[in-house]
């Protein structure tokens, strides 16, 4: 008897290119076909609704890694969100004391550990990105201990927070992502130097985080284009990640690479206490969705950069991502919502939407965790 069979909805599963009427099943924590002798434990029926992988928030912060951290499963399983990547919350002097909150959570956390030992512990100044203060050594330490939850380094390198240091703290970090195998995430808002001169060090791999930014320098060019920078890097591997924040995002930036096809690698939320639930920019992933689908995206490509393709840099295409069977019962339904609802950017320039993803349900390995009260 399987446990649970989720009906009648449209399954959209880009990983494995599907997009049709489709029943899920699942048993003992995993996706399973549909067995034959027609028994299930529970039935739930999604007719008109979207069954897709479980989302992947790949830039957020997490309680208690960050005082701006949000409760993992509190923020997560009602947006339809599964797996959380925290983005430099903590540093080498922190993690291993907070990382026990993440393991006792249902919700998959990974890590990026920050190249500051004290992370990100307080909203009220910024870290120190001086190299020379960097605990080399125990960062080693903590990715040969860890090689399962830290996946990489985080370097934050907005102008207001490197000064006279330049682009040294990614030119360091990327020194020592070398030396530990391991990529590097650049927080890149308000650069201190061009933002051609950033993109060129970045490796296959390594991700630029808050791409669709416009404070400083941006990776549009003097004529309002994609720049031949980022072209460049984006061929060779470097990693486009929008992570919208409050204060991250533009639409004229966003527009113009929709317009030009150069789509985000993942769109996440960079989110905190300072957006869970706040409009009009992020709220939670589903509505940060829900902005790019009303940008033009498709349904698909929408659902690609939330689930698949974060999946794919985690490596983790086999077990999250997708709904094939022998996969984590990792699952989202939603309901594609006609209503005109207001997404803004950091500048305030409104959008009136007219679509609007609403999560419906949430199943993490097979178990229910949200259920709208109305379905």
């Amino acid at each position: 008897m399987v446990d649970l069979i989720i009906r009648n909805g449209t399954v959209v599963d880009p990983a494995n290119k599907r997009d049709e009427k489709a029943d899920v099943a699942i048993d003992n924590g995993k996706i399973v076909d549909v067995a034959k002798d027609g028994r299930f434990r529970q039935t739930i029926d999604a007719s008109g609704c979207f069954v897709c992988p479980g989302l992947i928030d790949y830039h957020m912060h997490l309680s208690p890694l960050a005082e701006i951290g949000v409760g993992g499963e509190l923020a997560c399983f009602p947006s339809g969100v599964t797996s959380a990547v925290d983005c430099g919350s903590s540093g080498a002097a922190t993690y291993e004391g907070y990382r026990p909150a993440l393991f006792s959570s249902r919700l998959t956390s990974r890590a990026f550990l920050h190249v500051c030992s004290a992370g990100l512990a307080t909203g009220q100044y910024h870290e120190n990105p001086d190299p020379r203060h960097w605990d080399r050594k125990k960062i080693r330490r903590l990715f040969g201990e860890y090689p399962n939850e830290l996946i990489g380094l985080k370097v934050r390198l907005g102008k207001e927070i490197v000064g006279s240091l330049g682009l040294s703290p990614l030119e360091e970090a990327i020194k020592l992502g070398d030396e530990l195998g391991v990529p590097v995430m650049v927080h890149c808002s308000n650069p201190p130097s061009k933002m051609s001169d950033l993109l060129s060090l970045l490796r296959r791999g390594d991700t630029i985080t808050h791409a669709f930014q416009d404070q400083g320098d941006s990776i549009l060019d003097d004529r309002g284009r994609i720049s031949d920078a980022a072209n460049r890097a984006r061929n060779r591997g470097v990693i486009f990640d929008v992570a919208n924040a409050n204060i991250h995002f533009s639409f004229a930036v966003a527009r113009q690479a929709l317009l030009e096809g150069f789509l985000p690698d993942t769109i996440s939320t960079d989110l905190t206490t300072r957006s869970l639930y706040k409009r009009p920019a992020v709220f939670n992933l589903a509505f940060v969705l829900s902005k790019y689908l009303n940008l033009g995206m498709s349904l698909d490509q929408v659902i690609a950069c939330g689930t698949s393709n974060p999946a794919r840099i985690l490596n983790c295409s086999g077990t999250l991502g997708q709904l094939k069977p022998g996969a984590d019962a990792d699952i989202a339904v939603f309901r594609l919502m006609e209503k005109e609802t207001d997404f803004g950017d950091r500048k305030g320039e409104i959008v009136k939407g007219r679509i609007l993803l609403k999560p419906m349900l949430t199943v993490k390995q097979g178990e229910l965790v949200y259920r709208d009260m109305e379905f």
